[in-house]
């Protein structure tokens, strides 16, 4: 009998090597038992638990030191490439985080930008969106550098940014600061006019949008944090501040004094800072600049690469030792922002050419075109009468427009006049007269504006391309502003434009809405923007908090504290009762039946008791009405006029007897960058708070209300040059008060005459 060998069945293939594998399982186990590896979970940042099978291990690689900096920078192929980003060298006024908006048919933006070393400089990248309504084929952006043309792109990007990138000849990038200019021209892609080119925006993202830079410093350098600082801006982050607790007691002056040269240096809008602490976790995102405070010689600065590559600008300083007047200076930066658009002084009772307030020669293309001019009127400038201002307009137009074209002249946002563009098209017309009344002016600033509208012709299609301009207005045309005594109106204005950084103070109860961080931004955007002609060390702007309020002067007005709560808070606006109060329980219009907790009258009045309330507050609404139309109550007013505004931030200058200080109150979660921008747009390139009470709403627009019953005060000696028109300023300022005089003297000359014919008749008799 032969046998077989016997063959190994699979099942038993399996079972042996599902054996072996349990054995090795336990072997390892006995080992971690025995002093091996520890296993660790570890969880996932932001769950509550981990998988076991995800663990790590603790060894040897979990704590390599470079693994285990604070400031760790992750393996990342395209870690050496940077963007050193675009800076714009005006401020906005409304920041929309890294994006700047170009709006309208046609505009030109200037920027800074920073190269550290050109040679490791390569192509010009420039990330744009549009809005739907631009017409790709014929809407485009041209860009030059240092004033040379780099090249122009296709606005074609709708839905998210899109990045055209430009090389960069040798020799056109300098070391240190460039200008760079973006040109852009867009088309509606449906329709033509002024409707249509308000629909028409595109933006341009600044953290995506410079000069790529390959490689990195490995030593540090002026160029190389101002970089760092622009990069920190565009991309919002701010500058990191670190070591500024060992300052002490002088730490503000030491911050501040390091913040403010800083800001004032790039321009632009506010940076923002904020403090971290020697030892901290390096974020996500592009690395900006970082100034630390070291001990050292006082004043000493010096520049850095930190190790996460960061360039730092170390601060070195004395204990206890306030910092020296004379800290070192950026070299390579663009003009300080306070001087970029200053407002020329103009003459008054004589002609003053347009070139000689800044006004040049301009050609408008657009359909809709806004073209503003600034200049200053001394602040001692007070006209309420009847008088006229004259300007002398030189201007051309195209032949040929379609009906309805126009120019509007505006003079502090008040439309003056209306010129059609029709019937001399093509034709210089010099020196048409254009009066106007002169109270429109006021002292300080002035802004005269004039407003192109060109109809589309058809409106219904997209514009065609003009080669030409349709309208140009020439720089000899002449303003003429009537003479004034020296008088002054109270106006938070004066103030506003002389602040200082040291005038920027916090009340007792300031600290819980503005931090530390919020203060030095707001001095450091006020150090910025300050010229040294205009600056007051008297002027003063208070950081308050609604539990202040008690501290504000309200110089005899009368405004309630649910009323500011409502501008910065959010509410509804209160419901009116027809007569402009406000019905704050159903007392059928009786204020002598008053409620009681639970709703009820706490009397029954009979019939007679009610038809007399009744009457009584009928007379007494028609005597306060009345009162009100002869002398108009400014707390009632202030009081309706809050009620129909919201905002971000409100200014007070409510007292007249202290026209230097202004205060300031923040809406809960309002951004402290963005207030300072605006305070910098509004005290150098834009309007800005006026009269008594400002509101800044949530787009960046400043709301004023001015007093009804402020009065002018005179200045200089009365004299036989000067006495009308200083009583009809005083005159003007409050008509009732000459109504009334006159009513009295008129009274008294009716009781002579009536007295003189009663005597006449009895002695006759």
């Amino acid at each position: 009998m032969t046998h077989r060998p016997r063959q190994i069945r699979p099942v038993t293939v399996a079972a042996f090597a599902a054996l072996a594998v349990f054995w090795l399982l336990a072997s390892a186990q006995a080992q971690a038992q025995e002093g091996g590896l520890i296993v660790v979970p570890l969880e996932a940042p932001g769950e509550e638990g981990g998988d076991a099978g995800e663990s790590e291990f603790v060894s040897g690689e979990r704590f390599d030191p470079e693994r285990a900096r604070g400031t760790r920078v992750e393996a990342d192929m395209g870690q050496d490439e940077r963007i050193s980003p675009l800076r714009p060298v005006v401020a906005s006024g409304q920041p929309r985080g890294s994006a700047i908006r170009f709006d309208g048919e046609s505009q030109t933006l200037d920027f800074a930008l920073f190269v550290p070393d050109p040679e490791q400089a390569r192509e010009l990248r420039i990330a744009s969106l549009s809005s739907i309504n631009v017409l790709p084929e014929r809407s485009q952006f041209s860009v030059y550098v240092n004033d040379e043309f780099v090249g122009e792109g296709r606005l074609e990007n709708f839905t998210e940014f899109g990045t055209a990138e430009f090389p960069l000849e040798p020799g056109v990038l300098t070391r240190g600061q460039n200008r760079v200019q973006i040109r852009l021209r867009q088309y509606h892609r449906i329709f033509c006019g002024p409707e249509a080119a308000f629909a028409l925006w595109t933006d341009i993202d600044l953290s995506a949008s410079g000069v790529r830079i390959d490689g990195r410093e490995s030593e540090g350098s002026e160029e190389a944090f101002l970089m760092g600082v622009a990069v920190a801006a565009a991309t919002g982050r701010g500058v990191e501040i670190r070591g500024a607790d060992g300052l002490g007691e002088v730490r503000s002056d030491w911050v501040g004094a390091i913040t403010q040269q800083l800001t004032t240096a790039l321009g632009g809008d506010p940076i923002p800072f904020r403090f971290t602490g020697f030892w901290s976790v390096q974020d996500d995102g592009p690395v900006g600049a970082r100034v630390t405070f070291l001990p050292g010689d006082a004043g000493k600065i010096t520049h850095r690469i930190g190790a996460d590559g960061a360039p730092v600008m170390v601060v070195e300083y004395e204990p206890d030792s306030p910092p020296p007047g004379d800290l070192p200076a950026f070299e390579t930066t663009p003009p300080a922002i306070a001087a970029q658009d200053a407002p020329d002084l103009i003459a008054t009772d004589a002609p003053v050419r347009f070139s000689e307030f800044g006004f040049r020669s301009v050609e408008v293309q657009d359909r809709y075109a806004l073209i503003e001019q600034r200049f200053r009127l001394p602040d001692d400038y007070v006209v309420l009468t009847n008088a006229k201002a004259d300007i002398g307009l030189d201007y051309i137009y195209a032949d040929g427009l379609p009906d309805g074209a126009m120019l509007l002249v505006h003079v502090n946002g008040h439309n003056v006049r209306l010129l059609p563009l029709q019937g001399e098209g093509g034709t210089l017309i010099e020196q048409f007269p254009v009066r106007f009344e002169a109270r429109h002016l006021r002292a300080g600033v002035n802004t005269l504006g004039f407003e192109v509208m060109i109809p589309g012709d058809p409106p219904d299609l997209p514009c065609p391309v003009w080669d030409r301009p349709v309208l140009a207005i020439g720089e000899d045309s002449a303003l003429t502003v009537p003479y004034s005594p020296s008088m002054y109106l109270p106006d938070m204005h004066f103030a506003f434009r002389a602040l200082t950084a040291d005038g920027v103070q916090t009340r007792s109860n300031g600290g819980r809405m503005f931090s530390q961080a919020d203060l030095i931004t707001l001095r450091a955007a006020v150090a910025g923007s300050t010229r040294a002609d205009r600056a007051n060390a008297a002027a003063q702007l208070h950081l308050l908090s609604l539990d202040d309020l008690a501290a504000l002067p309200l110089g005899g007005y009368q405004v309630s504290r649910h009323a500011i709560e409502n501008v910065l808070l959010g509410g509804a606006p209160p419901e009116d009762d027809g007569a402009g109060g406000t019905a704050s329980a159903d007392l059928g219009g009786n204020l002598l039946l008053m409620p009681d907790e639970d709703g009820a009258n706490r009397r029954s009045p009979g019939a007679f008791t009610a038809i007399f309330a009744t009457g009584w507050d009928w007379a007494v609404g028609v005597f306060e009405t009345g009162l009100q139309w002869l002398h108009p109550r400014s707390g009632t007013l202030l009081e309706q006029w809050l009620a129909q505004h919201r905002g971000q931030a409100i200014f007070l200058q409510l007292d007249p007897r202290h026209p230097e200080q202004i205060w300031m109150l923040r809406a809960p979660g309002s951004d402290a960058t963005v207030l300072a921008s605006a305070i910098v747009a509004a005290r150098t390139v834009a309007e800005g708070p006026r009269g008594q009470v400002s509101v800044l709403d949530e787009a960046g627009r400043w709301h004023n209300w001015t007093a009804p019953d402020r009065q002018p005060v005179l200045l200089e000696a009365v004299s036989p040059g000067n006495l009308r028109h200083v009583l009809g300023n005083i005159v003007s300022a409050m008509p009732i008060r000459y109504v009334m005089v006159l009513f009295l003297l008129a009274l008294v000359a009716a009781l002579l005459a009536l007295r003189l014919v009663i005597s006449t008749r009895e002695h006759n008799t």
